[in-house]
């Protein structure tokens, strides 16, 4: 099982007991870690759900509301009682979540820092490396670093057009930039120490993400208001690692 399938099946189920899972989770200390931090944040929640207490007068409070006379009064309520609950229920998760924030180490904040220097550095050759770059030359770039992008027409049709190796945190990585919505978008995909948990960029000018990323990081830095999300998701399901 590759680190993506396992990371896509650890989210869904952190406590999957199918004896494929189990082997995956075991065979790195990496992959036993992200297990249990998903199960702890499952936990969590849980938690928070059942700690969250429903006003005891929501009920009658509720009732208190006539439905509009062309409805069905019990069809109504129920539908005003359920989006009310579920409303304190979203708050008091959401509560319990915001106040246990990233606490990236000072590793962590040296890969943040590393990177954005790497950006700021590389990107006046930006606009002077020319054209689109072949799917080829892209590749070959990630082989250095130790991955493989799949065969994948979303990224095919991006405007990628600068594509080097690097090295951050001690680590090979590949550095591709494509138009955004803003302006450029730097990738770094860093074959190194995995950071301990994702947080943002922070800088005056770029919005960013640093995300742990099977064997290594995936750091996304563009201009703020830029849809990074989508290149997430584009990125992780295509990348794998191979080395």
């Amino acid at each position: 099982m590759d680190d993506l399938e396992f990371r896509k099946r650890a989210l869904a189920n952190p406590h999957d007991t199918d004896e494929d899972f189990v082997a995956a989770t075991s065979s790195s200390p990496e992959r036993m870690q992200l297990v249990q931090e998903i199960q702890a944040l499952d936990k969590r929640i849980v938690g928070t759900i059942n700690a969250v207490a429903i006003p005891a007068n929501l009920a009658a409070r509720l009732k208190s509301h006539k439905p509009a006379a062309s409805r069905p009064a019990t069809s109504v309520w129920t539908s005003y009682y359920a989006m009310a609950a579920s409303l304190v229920i979203a708050v008091g998760v959401i509560l319990s979540l915001g106040l246990q924030s990233a606490n990236p180490s000072a590793a962590d904040l040296q890969l943040h820092d590393d990177a954005l220097r790497h950006v700021y550095r590389e990107e006046p050759r930006y606009d002077t490396a020319g054209n689109d770059l072949s799917w080829q030359q892209i590749n070959a770039v990630i082989t250095e670093a130790g991955g493989h992008l799949r065969d994948d027409e979303r990224i095919k049709t991006m405007h990628i057009k600068f594509a080097n190796g690097c090295r951050l945190a001690s680590g090979t990585g590949a550095h591709i930039v494509l138009e955004g919505t803003k302006g450029s978008v730097s990738v770094l995909i860093v074959h190194s120490s995995p950071v301990k948990t994702r947080f943002d960029v922070n800088d005056p000018r770029f919005a960013g993400k640093i995300i742990p990323f099977g064997e290594g990081n995936l750091i996304i830095v563009g201009e703020k208001e830029e849809p990074l999300e989508t290149y997430e998701a584009l990125l992780t399901d295509a990348f794998e690692w191979v080395i």
